[in-house]
């Protein structure tokens, strides 16, 4: 019996995975919760009962909080927290569904169900369950970020949010004292957050001032977002091939992305820390329009994992060394003619400065690299320059997005477990800015965390990490990557660099007009220590 109705468990959790709602779903649920009731092991009743609840919530909250209370009565926090935690969600959900919504009772739910879920981690291998209980844990942050937001507290609302970014190892709470305190007078930072399918939240956090709107998001929208995020799910071969109409598409999100909130801020901005969410990780923010001008060309910007990357101190090379390899052919792909001579010009440059550097030549790049990576011999490099092919992001094998270093790949799984602690990596390579939202049959996965090239050399100890969004141009990457060395060696962050680059690409016609200094952008994972 048991057996049969955690089968059943399974098939429904799969349901709300994928999304199905309606009467279907309904029945399901119903039909294992009536299942589950003559068991004697309390979780599974209590978790069949949430699902019933789930099912229930969009047309009857107060059914749905009937069942979520009946299911919380069934266990304690002590023996299943996550349940709990769940139970509180939906009830604090139905609350706001209500004919007189309660936002301030939504509110109170919420902040104990996040002190739970905060706790928990699922420990089970099985990856239906795994999913299950990420996703729980999402919905519960993203049901605290919209009760907060209701009740008008901005900054829990905010904080709530926080826990779906991606996080480093023991990392503390978000304290946004501490985000204020570390921006600079002109530094603003943009926060995009789904609070549902189709609302997007957009906050901007200045040194004195936290503001908020809620934005309604249309089907064209929502259509858009879909067609630039396919990039990061379904990785391939050939990368991403922009073309100059996919820029008029961006007019079409400017006031979803852009609403008189975060305009109104721009006018005194200086530099910009922006914060995406979900699909908004695919979009070149570089090519929204500003005026008569573009965005990337008008501030320095980079993007953030999280807000605790506007403070958080990190420790990088204690020299000013630098590492270029750069690969001109490859045994199965096309050329990448000049790669080899910028990695020299630079280490060249770099050297006439009395500064130490050193040049990776092939045969054998990868195999060198990665044993440097490995032996921690990267340890005094703080400018690594990788001048290549790459491929988009990997969705459903995140860990073999990779660098095609000649005839050999560097991956993100052999980078992520190695040390390269550079105060900037400078990927130019195709599809190497791209960072994967979604894959092994999920169109978007939960929360936001961090995947691929990005996330491995965060992973390896590097402070930002610049590459492109889609497959870039030889010729204008080559000059990119002259220009961000000269701007970084002189002082400039990765922000700065990516600004001074884009604008001297901007005078050449064809680079303008076909956007080739647009793929290029930053992340930044903290200050330097």
């Amino acid at each position: 019996m048991l057996l049969a109705v955690n089968q059943l468990l399974t098939e429904v959790r799969l349901q709300r995975l994928s999304g199905v709602r309606g009467r279907d779903r309904l029945a399901a649920a119903e039909r294992l919760a009536a299942q589950a009731a003559p068991l004697t092991q309390r979780v599974v009743r209590a978790a069949s009962l949430l699902e019933v609840a789930d099912a229930w919530l969009d047309d009857e909250p107060g059914k749905a909080r009937c069942f979520a209370v009946q299911a919380r009565e069934l266990v304690n926090e002590t023996s299943a927290p996550n349940v709990t935690a769940l139970a509180l969600a939906i009830e604090a959900d139905a609350a706001m569904k209500g004919d007189k919504p309660k936002p301030e009772c939504a509110y109170d739910l919420t902040q104990r169900a996040i002190k739970l879920a905060r706790q928990h981690r699922e420990r089970t291998t099985d990856p239906i369950l795994r999913a299950t209980a990420m996703r729980d844990r999402i919905r519960v942050f993203e049901s605290a970020t919209s009760a907060a937001l209701a009740a008008g507290h901005l900054a829990c609302a905010l904080k709530a949010a926080e826990n779906q970014r991606s996080a480093l190892p023991n990392e503390p709470p978000l304290d946004l004292k501490l985000v204020q305190e570390a921006l600079g007078i002109g530094e603003l930072a943009i926060v995009y957050t789904w609070l549902g399918a189709d609302r997007l939240l957009v906050a901007t956090v200045e040194r004195n001032a936290l503001q908020s709107v809620s934005v309604p998001v249309g089907l064209e929208a929502l259509s858009i977002l879909e067609s630039f995020s396919t990039h990061l799910r379904n990785g391939n071969d050939r990368g991403w091939e922009f073309i100059p109409k996919d820029a008029e598409l961006l007019d079409v999100l400017h006031p979803v992305l852009l609403p008189s909130l975060v305009t109104s801020r721009l006018t005194s901005a200086q530099k910009l820390f922006i914060l995406p969410h979900r699909s908004l990780h695919a979009l070149p923010f570089s090519l929204l329009r500003c005026g008569e001008s573009r965005l990337g060309l008008r501030y320095p910007w980079t993007t953030i994992p999280n807000l605790g990357a506007i403070h958080r101190r990190i420790p990088v090379a204690g020299g000013r060394g630098l590492v270029a390899a750069g690969i001109d052919y490859y045994p199965d792909v096309e050329a990448t003619v000049g790669f080899d001579g910028v990695a020299e010009e630079i280490v060249e440059r770099h050297r006439a400065r009395g500064l130490p550097a050193r040049r990776l030549t092939e045969p054998g790049v990868c195999k060198t690299f990665a044993r440097m990576l490995a032996a921690g011999e990267l340890d005094h490099a703080a400018f690594l320059l990788l001048a290549c092919h790459g491929t988009s992001a990997q969705g459903d094998v995140p860990g073999e997005s990779f660098l095609q270093l000649g005839s050999e790949r560097l991956t993100a799984d052999m980078i992520s477990a190695s040390r390269a602690p550079a105060d900037l990596v400078l990927l130019v390579a195709c599809c190497s800015g791209q960072r994967p939202v979604g894959g092994m049959g999920i169109q978007f996965w939960p929360g936001d965390d961090l995947f691929g090239l990005q996330a491995a050399f965060r992973a390896a100890g590097a402070r930002q990490v610049i590459g492109s969004l889609w497959n870039a141009d030889v010729g204008a990457a080559k000059t990119m990557a002259g220009v961000v060395y000269d701007a970084w060696v002189k002082g400039a962050d990765a922000a700065a660099s990516i600004q001074i680059a884009a604008v001297e690409l901007c005078k050449n016609a064809f680079h303008q007009n076909n956007y080739e200094w647009a793929p290029f952008t930053a992340v930044q994972f903290g200050m330097k220590a």
